[in-house]
């Protein structure tokens, strides 16, 4: 299979605001491309609406305007409040796509990841602070080790695996990186004291093996763990290579196994005061004050700004 690639010369939206916001999402997403490559059999990117867009899989449309535009917004939101300053990247794309890489390099000679991250880690030392989670499932992020490693006070790493099967893996994930080499990323940014959260989304598996992919990725140096078991198809029918969609399934997700990863912070006797802070509402125009429960992301270890009810 041949990839169609491009560059998408024409600006859009680098920060897209999330409609509802609660402690287990993030206030903006940003996604370097539109499209993916990867072809993992469970992405929601075969589905509507986002097929409308590109060819689920061989298809990438590369926003090339991304960093301009970044800058531009992230001064447009300097003023809102400090805990809404957190951005999820690439959770509908995957930003180190080797084809697009090759691509930008030889069409713009550009490295559009590194001009993203250092928007941000610029816009760190003017005082305005944002937090930001990194999505990958591709060994090629530890190009930028050095730069993610000048930012480990503002950023999160979050690898994504899904099982420590390789062969499972290789079924469910396309062209992923093998597990093996996941794992090897979470060695060398643990070695440069990087936040690596281990993503097992969506995880494949019982409660047992949770566990065991917990403490195996806790061993190798990520220091926080998240998981939700597949939602959109069948497991057992996706690892029999057939599609069949799961309707009406719930999020299975064993609570107690989540490492900094939104869970509550709870006092010795498994109580949680409530915090007052300022939320938007689904249009962004209005902002109220609501109670919500502090929740534990690792933030405190990685820097001292107050991010209000989160720890």
């Amino acid at each position: 299979m041949k990839a169609r690639i491009e560059i998408q010369e024409k600006a859009g939206i680098a920060l897209t605001k999330q409609k509802s916001i609660d402690t287990a999402n993030f206030p903006f997403t940003l996604n370097t491309n539109i499209g993916c490559l990867t072809q993992c059999n469970y992405c929601y990117l075969q589905q509507f609406p986002f097929n409308l867009h590109t060819k689920f899989g061989e298809e990438v449309k590369i926003k090339a305007w991304l960093p301009e535009r970044l800058e531009i917004e992230l001064e447009k939101y300097k003023d809102i409040p400090q805990h809404l300053k957190r951005v999820q990247i690439n959770s509908a794309t995957e930003g180190y796509l080797p084809q697009a890489i090759k691509y930008t390099q030889e069409h713009l000679g550009r490295d559009l990841m590194a001009e993203i991250l250092l928007v941000f880690k610029n816009q760190w030392s003017k005082g305005n602070c944002w937090m930001v989670h990194l999505v990958t499932k591709s060994h090629l992020i530890v190009n930028h080790l050095d730069i993610i490693s000048d930012m480990k006070n503002q950023i999160q790493v979050e690898l994504t695996i899904t099982s420590l099967d390789e062969q499972i893996s290789r079924n469910l994930e396309g062209f992923a990186s093998s597990v093996s080499k996941r794992i090897d990323v979470i060695e060398k940014f643990a070695v440069n004291d990087v936040f690596v959260r281990a993503m097992c989304m969506p995880f494949i598996g019982n409660r047992t093996e949770a566990e065991l992919v917990q403490k195996t990725l806790l061993d190798h140096g990520a220091k926080a763990f998240k998981h939700k078991s597949m939602n959109y198809w069948d497991e057992a029918s996706l690892l029999e290579g057939k599609k069949v969609p799961a309707n009406g399934k719930r999020d299975i997700i064993f609570e107690d196994l989540l490492i900094k990863s939104g869970e509550p912070c709870l006092d010795d006797s498994g109580n949680s005061d409530l915090i007052t802070v300022l939320m938007p509402d689904k249009r962004w125009k209005k902002f109220t004050d609501q109670l919500v429960s502090p929740v534990n992301w690792g933030y405190n270890e990685l820097n001292d700004i107050d991010w209000k009810y989160i720890r």
